[in-house]
């Protein structure tokens, strides 16, 4: 009976650190990658609204695909994804804690370097980061992350979320 006990006691605690660790992942899965028109703010207040539609391979580093991009402070025009610069999975299937019933729809945090082409002047590049809050059976997006789109550009850093979500669909 104490074997019994001391087996259960060691497989809860074994679950505990594994859901405790869960929270991230390295994934080297394809994905592609969708945001509906999302407006995101800089810290002095400009904004900017981006649609992108693209794909990505985390295990070879590479990306394609693109969308527009429209704002006061930088312009309007259209956008290319360069390539991966990095991807952390939160898992497949779940959003607070709902089955979506699809174990294609994933979630996470992706950033890719981003060529800017504007109606008008010199192209330009910069950064483009996409966090989706899909997760896995299991755990959960890292606390203080949220859903939406990051933009990093000519000297503007619009970093806060206000409007939009995501998705990535592993292929």
């Amino acid at each position: 009976m104490r074997r019994l006990i001391l087996m259960i006691v060691l497989a809860l605690a074994a679950a505990v650190l594994v859901a405790g660790s869960a929270g991230s992942a390295t994934s080297k899965s394809s994905y592609l990658v969708f945001t509906e028109p999302t407006t995101t703010a800089a810290g002095g207040g400009a904004t900017i609204d981006t649609e992108l539609a693209g794909s990505f391979d985390a295990g070879a580093k590479t990306a394609s695909g693109g969308g527009e991009y429209s704002s006061a402070a930088i312009g309007n025009g259209e956008f290319t994804l360069t390539r991966l610069i990095t991807f952390q999975s939160y898992g497949c299937g779940f959003f607070e804690d709902i089955d979506l019933g699809d174990p294609t729809l994933c979630g996470g945090r992706v950033v890719f370097a981003v060529h800017f082409i504007p109606d008008g002047g010199a192209p330009f590049d910069g950064t483009i980061e996409v966090n989706c809050q899909t997760h896995g059976p299991s755990n959960q997006a890292p606390p203080g992350t949220s859903e939406g789109v990051k933009v990093n550009t000519r000297g503007i850093n619009f970093n806060k979320h206000v409007t939009g979500d995501n998705v990535f669909i592993k292929s």
